[in-house]
């Protein structure tokens, strides 16, 4: 039985609000997340190491643009800079 307009709608809004709490855990991941790269960083700093490690970015990199392309590759490189704490993300 086809859905009346009212009911199509009520069932986008449900979805969205199921989105909006996927976006909220997303969030708090990439929170999560910065918090263990930046003491990654604070240790390797530490050992007299380098902030970044290129070599192990690129094995980040790699799984998002296997899964998604070139918009894979760029949510990471975001993700990376976020969490690198450079750039106009950082906090």
């Amino acid at each position: 039985m086809p859905q009346t307009r009212s009911t199509a709608l009520a069932d986008v809004s449900a979805l969205r609000a199921d989105l909006d709490v996927v976006d909220a855990e997303i969030r708090a991941m990439v929170e999560r997340r910065r918090e263990l790269s930046r003491e990654i960083q604070r240790l390797r700093q530490a050992a007299g190491g380098t902030r970044t490690d290129l070599t192990r970015e690129m094995r980040v990199i790699s799984p998002y643009a296997e899964a998604y392309g070139r918009q894979g590759t760029a949510i990471a490189m975001a993700l990376l800079e976020i969490c690198r704490g450079t750039g106009a993300t950082s906090r």
